[in-house]
């Protein structure tokens, strides 16, 4: 008896299951003040809104619940686990590898029972879209169907023979169940996939039937004979050790939608139906003494489908009981049709039943139809016993529900039977609409990549529309006059949706909310709908850093030992690995002396090892030499080195010939070459003279970015490597016939805004002097190159690069100094991939990218002061000002902006392509500055005019950068 109750729970909602269900297709009414801004026109936003009130289901941070997106296997677990109420307690399941955190426990649960388990031994395919039959496979386990139940029969699909095996007798039970349904055609469509809402409307129904689904459906199973109709149940401790796979390998490959995020509140709705209360069941007594049952109207029960019963008058049986006329059920399901608030409907409505014994569907026979009679009744007087509307007044508003109730008499054997059901009220249909008219809008992607690794030029906002129910409009049939405009509140996106500000897009992880607004005049259409992108990271291009290792001195304690060269090269490869090349530049004065042979070997021994690079050291060579003792000076440096560091070559007698190069220049010896010049300036004359005779086609100096302080002189140079211009080194090349053939590069890379100073201060630069401060952890030094690390514009620019001279005698005997280098180089950020390369091979490197020419070159860079402050001077680099620093071939252009500023100002102006260029003098004292000023200059004249042409070009360059903020031309 207890049992028998427990079945009826669910008999009284299986109306209302037949008609709707995952795979059915149907439509519902739209609804104002929906619990989420986009489900107005989804067929289950009523049981939508019903799990959310629940908290089965979430949605998203901008309001959506995105109804038409994928459903993933571990979201569907969470709801699976939810609205059952399922808990595991099996600590012992295996955990899959690509389950997220919040899905672990609902998907362990599935585990313990059997419900489902992994694609493999260690993936559970968690996002993976859930197919339409794996769908029907995990109820049906829930239901008590294993691996080994089979039935005889199969689903009466069209498509049958396209549902997978492990499938088959999962598909047929939902199907006796009578809870799912084909399309119109009655295809099932075993291997598509489900989306959110149909999702959300199965688990609503189920959670609806309550436990009596499980009592119905061990009765179907049990009617299979193989012993198999059992409840699921937490493995056994012996069997959840066992390693075990999901037999589908039918599950589609293809991402499902971001997780489902986990319960929050919402807005309060109505509370949803309550499971059924069966009234209390009356008991039978003996047929032969109970007194004759008042006369009520004999039905004809109905058939599947179902009937309308015909009203038969009451026969008064007068022959003894006839058992062989008995009429034998335990259950009956009221069926009732969807209704619709619609007036014109109501008198074509009928209530009818169905009538059940041990689970399978039975008709009265003839012989027994004068047996049976039933009656109809509802608390709000809408029915009249027959099951036809009588009372239309009464008939609630759209969502609201009558609860109907019956009663059924069978006359032999004498039995009672009684069920409920809620009846939900729907609002009246809308007319089709025309399925290109579109109704919603997303994006195909929810990511986009970091500043660092995006190019922006690839970039796109990839649209999907939709139609009300939900399908996607092919590009084809979208409206002529179809109109998109973002709205983007931070600036990143313009109007179109192209990158309009690159250094806009925030940190990893970020969210970035904008609005999608559509229009068609032609449709009728204009809404605005919510989206976002998260970012997330990208590939970053290659960044580089240049070291130059400076040896030098001749006698004891100012030369630089074996020792402290093994030192410095092993404080990098224990940071950076042992995969770099460093250049050794060496002055004359230390490969001049025999003492420092032991030196020059270990460097030869880097050279045969690593590849590391020979090069030439100068220092202050514009004013200590001219051009005739410059060529001695090199001629005695090479003819030195050959005899120190190569003596086997050596030919006494041979300076200042050709045949001191030409006999290094061979197979065996040209890898110890001198391949770079290093120095504090870079004079035109002496570089075209070792490249004539030592083909040196590198150089790097420090004077470039510096103003006539400290004896360092010529500011102007670009921040990025580029062909030096023929007459003056610190101005690009502008074409082939004013091309030196020499790569120039800064010495050492800067914090532009630390560096505006134009007398007496301390430089701001990577080099662990400058600026000059107190402390040793590095943090000017670090701030420097994160800011370079880290700038927005790294996919643009032609090289990424860093770079730093380094005086290593100087170092080791200046303790504060090497302590804030050892610092620097420990704390380097290690999730930045730089490739540390010599002088030389940092030329190479802009050669193979840009080609013999600087056509093509380009470098922009965001720079934020660091906040620090020097010791020696009121110079510093303010945190809350800030740098665009870009350029090419054809000019530099900086922008400065304090924070609260309403735009950026034009502090930098310089013109590459002037003509003529001043050709750098040669013999100049190291107070006379050779800085390139062709007008408005951040360190001389930042308020300069400039020209309408110059304002245009301006205007140009921003563009190609991705630069669209507010800028004051003036």
């Amino acid at each position: 008896m207890k049992c028998e109750k427990k079945l009826k729970q669910i008999r009284q909602y299986i109306a209302a299951l037949l008609a709707v269900w995952l795979f059915c297709i149907h439509t519902v009414p739209v609804f104002a003040d929906r619990v989420f801004n986009d489900i107005e026109h989804s067929y289950a936003a009523d049981a939508i809104e019903a799990m959310a009130a629940q908290g089965y289901v979430t949605g998203y941070q901008d309001g959506s619940f995105r109804p038409v997106h994928f459903i993933s296997r571990q979201e569907w677990a969470s709801i699976f686990v939810k609205t059952l109420k399922r808990t595991s307690v099996n600590k012992s399941v295996a955990s899959f590898s690509d389950v997220s955190p919040w899905a672990l426990p609902y998907v362990q649960t599935l585990q313990a029972e059997n419900i489902t388990k992994g694609v493999s031994d260690q993936l559970f395919g968690a996002k993976h879209n859930m197919t339409r039959q794996d769908m029907a496979v995990w109820y049906a386990r829930y239901f008590g169907v294993s691996e080994d139940t089979r039935a005889s029969d199969r689903s009466s699909f069209v498509d049958q023979a396209d549902i997978s095996d492990y499938a088959q007798t999962s598909v047929w039970l939902m199907e006796r169940l009578e809870l799912i349904e084909g399309d119109t055609n009655h295809y099932f469509h075993p291997k598509e996939s489900v989306r959110r809402q149909d999702a959300t409307l199965v688990a609503y129904r189920i959670w609806l039937g309550g436990d009596g689904l499980r009592e119905r459906a061990k009765r179907l199973l049990e009617s299979l004979g193989n012993g198999t109709a059992m409840t699921n149940q937490p493995a056994s401790p012996t069997e959840s050790k066992k390693i075990v796979v999901d037999l589908a390998p039918e599950i589609s490959h293809q991402r499902a939608n971001p997780e489902i995020e986990e319960p929050k509140s919402h807005s309060p709705r109505p509370d949803p139906p309550v499971s059924p209360v069966t009234p209390t069941e009356p008991k039978p007594e003996p047929p032969i003494i109970r007194p004759e049952p008042s006369p009520k109207p004999p039905v004809i029960p109905p058939v599947t489908p179902p009937v309308i019963p015909p009203i038969i008058p009451p026969v008064t049986p007068s022959e003894p009981p006839d058992h062989s006329s008995d009429f034998v059920v335990d259950e009956v399901v009221i069926k009732a049709p969807e209704l619709v608030n619609q007036p014109e409907t109501y008198p074509s409505y009928q209530l009818s039943f169905d009538l059940y014994n041990k689970g399978h569907l039975v008709s009265i026979p003839a012989v027994s139809v004068t047996s049976v009679t039933y009656t109809f009744s509802d608390t709000l007087g809408v029915f009249d016993e027959h099951g036809k509307i009588a009372h239309s007044e009464n008939i609630p508003a759209a969502d609201g529900y009558i609860p109907v109730e019956m009663e059924v008499t069978i006359a032999k054997p004498y039995r009672v039977l009684k069920a409920q059901t809620k009846l939900i009220v729907r609002g009246k249909t809308p007319p089709v609409e025309d399925p290109t008219v579109i109704r919603s809008v997303y994006l195909a992607t929810y990511t986009i990549s970091q500043a660092t690794t995006l190019d922006p030029t690839a970039w796109s906002m990839p649209y999907v529309f939709q139609n009300a129910k939900g399908e996607v409009i092919p590009s084809g049939l979208l409206p002529s006059d179809l109109k998109l405009r973002i709205e983007d509140s931070r600036g990143i996106f313009d109007e179109d949706g192209h990158i309009a500000n690159l250094h806009l897009i925030p940190a990893l992880n970020s969210v970035i909310p904008f609005k999608i607004e559509v229009e068609s005049p032609s449709q009728g259409i204009h809404f605005i709908s919510d989206a976002e992108l998260t970012v997330v990271p990208g590939a970053r291009k290659k960044q580089y850093f240049a070291i130059s290792m400076m040896l030098q001195g001749k006698d004891a304690g100012s030369t630089t030992t074996v020792e402290q060269i093994e030192q410095s090269r092993q404080l990098l490869m224990d940071h950076f690995g042992t995969n770099l090349k460093v250049t050794w530049a060496m002055e004359n004065r230390f490969i001049f002396v025999e003492s420092n042979r032991p030196q020059l070997k270990k460097v030869l021994e880097y050279v045969d090892q690593y590849g590391d690079e020979v090069g030439i050291l100068d220092g202050y060579p514009n004013n200590l030499f001219d051009l005739p003792e410059w060529e001695a000076q090199m001629n005695e440096w090479l003819y030195m080195y050959r005899y120190n560091a190569l003596n086997e070559l050596h030919q006494s007698g041979s300076l200042g010939s050709p045949s001191v190069f030409e006999s290094m220049d061979t197979d065996q010896y040209r890898k110890y070459l001198p391949k770079s010049l290093t120095g504090f300036t870079v004079n035109p004359e002496q570089a075209q003279w070792l490249k004539d005779h030592f083909k040196i086609t590198s150089a790097m100096g420090w004077s470039a970015t510096q103003y006539n302080v400290n004896n360092m002189y010529g500011e102007g140079s670009p921040l990025m490597p580029y062909w030096s211009h023929k007459d003056n080194p610190i101005v690009p090349a502008q074409g082939l016939t004013n091309n030196s053939g020499i790569v120039f590069m800064n010495s050492i890379t800067i914090d532009p805004i630390g560096s505006r100073y134009t007398k007496d201060s301390s430089r701001w630069t990577l080099h662990p002097g400058d600026p000059y401060v107190t402390e040793t952890d590095a943090a000017p030094q670090l701030y420097i190159a994160q800011q370079y690390l880290d700038n927005p514009y790294q996919r643009l620019n032609t090289v990424n690069y860093m770079s730093i001279i380094l005086d290593v005698n100087w170092l080791a005997k200046n303790h504060n100094m090497s302590q804030i280098w050892e610092n620097f180089v420990k704390h380097f950020p290690v999730d930045r991939e730089v490739e540390i390369v010599g002088v030389d091979g940092l030329k190479q490197i802009y050669e193979s990218i840009a080609g013999l020419s600087n056509d093509h070159t380009e470098f922009s860079l965001m720079f934020r002061g660091s906040g620090f402050k020097a010791v020696m001077d009121s110079n510093n680099s303010p945190a809350n000002l800030r740098y665009l620093w870009t350029e090419n071939a054809s000019q530099r252009i900086i922008l400065s902006k304090e924070d609260g500023d309403a735009a950026w100002s034009i502090i930098d102006f310089t013109d590459y392509t002037r003509n003529p260029i001043p050709k750098m003098a040669y013999n100049l004292g190291k107070n006379t500055d050779v800085s390139y000023v062709t007008g408005r200059n951040f360190k001389l004249h930042p308020t300069a005019p400039l020209t309408a042409d110059e304002i245009q070009r301006v205007k140009d360059r921003l563009k190609e950068i991705y630069f669209a903020e507010e800028v004051t031309y003036k």
